[in-house]
Order: C-alpha cells, then sequence, then structure tokens
C-alpha cells in the first residue's frame, strides 16, 4: 500500500508541473484513469490527490477516464482474459461471492459496487467482465454510479488542501463544509452497508445451488 500512494504522488506532483487544469493536463488526467482501470493503483487516494490539486472541476474529467477505463477493461476481461479471471474468482471465494451476486441481481449490485466497496475498481472490472451482465447496464451503472463517488473525493481533496491553505473564509463556512463532508460519508457508508448485505445474501443462497 505505501508503494501505491507513493505511485500516486509521483502521478499527482507530475500533474502539477502541468500547472492550472486544461486541455493537455486534462487529458493526462483521463489517461491516468484510463490506465488505473486496469492496474491496482488505488483510485480513491488518486481521486483524493488530484481533486486537491484542480479542484471541483476537474469531477468531469475523472468521471470520463474512469468510465472509459472501466468499459476497456471489462471487455478484456469478457473476450481476451475470461479464463484467467475466472480461475482467479475460483481461488477468492469473496470474488465468487460478488460474481454470482451480479449473476442474480444485474446492474444492482454493479451500481451499489461502484457507489461504495472496499474492492478495487480494477478487479470489480475483471469481475463484472466474466458475471452474465450486458455489457449496456454495465456501461451505464458505472458511468452514473461513478459520478457521486468521484464527486465525494475530489471535494475531500479540493476541502482539505483548502484547510492547508487557511482558505476557509469563515467559521460558519468551515461548519457547513463539515456537515457537508459528513452527510456525504454517511451516504457512502450506508450504500456500502447496502451492498455488503446484498451480498451476503448472495453468499447464503450459495450451497442451495450447490
Amino acid at each position: 500500500m505505501a508503494y501505491r500512494n507513493r505511485v500516486t504522488d509521483i502521478l499527482v506532483d507530475w500533474l502539477r508541473s502541468f500547472g492550472a487544469l486544461s486541455v493537455l493536463s486534462g487529458l493526462t488526467v483521463v489517461s491516468i484513469f484510463v490506465v488505473a482501470a486496469f492496474v491496482f493503483v488505488p483510485r480513491t487516494v488518486l481521486t483524493l490527490g488530484i481533486g486537491g490539486l484542480y479542484g471541483l472541476p476537474v469531477i468531469p474529467v475523472i468521471v470520463i477516464g474512469s468510465t472509459i477505463g472501466g468499459i476497456l477493461a471489462f471487455l478484456m476481461a469478457r473476450y481476451l482474459a475470461a479464463a484467467h479471471v475466472q480461475r482467479w474468482i475460483d481461488r477468492h471465494p469473496p470474488m465468487r461471492v460478488i460474481a454470482d451476486a451480479v449473476d442474480d441481481e444485474g446492474w444492482r449490485i454493479v451500481a451499489l459496487l461502484r457507489f461504495a466497496s472496499p474492492t478495487p475498481s480494477s478487479v470489480q472490472n475483471y469481475l463484472f467482465g466474466v458475471t452474465r451482465i450486458g455489457f449496456w447496464p454495465y456501461a451505464l451503472a458505472t458511468v452514473v454510479f461513478i459520478i457521486p463517488q468521484t464527486v465525494l473525493y475530489v471535494y475531500l481533496g479540493s476541502v482539505g488542501r483548502s484547510v492547508l491553505l487557511g482558505d476557509v473564509s469563515s467559521p460558519l463556512g468551515a461548519i457547513v463544509t463539515l456537515v457537508a463532508v459528513g452527510c456525504l460519508a454517511a451516504t457512502v457508508f450506508l450504500i456500502w452497508q447496502k451492498a455488503r448485505a446484498s451480498l451476503r445474501k448472495a453468499e447464503l443462497r450459495q450451497p442451495k445451488r450447490n
């Protein structure tokens, strides 16, 4: 994890050399998130760092990159690496539970896990590719439900930077910011709890199918 965070720090420092958000830096951010969809880079930390660097205007850029990367990784898993991914899932029972839940409930599980999940996004992309979910339900659930998570982490990164730079204009502004962050975090937690419950139900159903 320390190594991955170091990679994130290097990427953010590199982006800082581009200056303000521009066409070039925006395309670079898109490329970073496309690549991150294939490898185990901590997307949460990356989003926090880039959110702190560019602020709220970078949200659509991150969403575009994450969506393109998620779709490409999904297609690669489905059409080029299905056998390898299936073997990996079979060696990891929690991943099998998620795959079975997606087969049973389709886009709903994708939506919940996109919104809030401890499972890395890159792992999700590969896993979803070998389930029975259709391409369009997957793609739509991905783009729609990546947005709230991205907004949350970019906002947290931006607020953290403002606090460090002393940009909070008044005590009232600071209170409002903290309340907003708390509400967003609580929403993510509740969605995560719902996802856990759905996966638990799928796990309990497994013996009945065997």
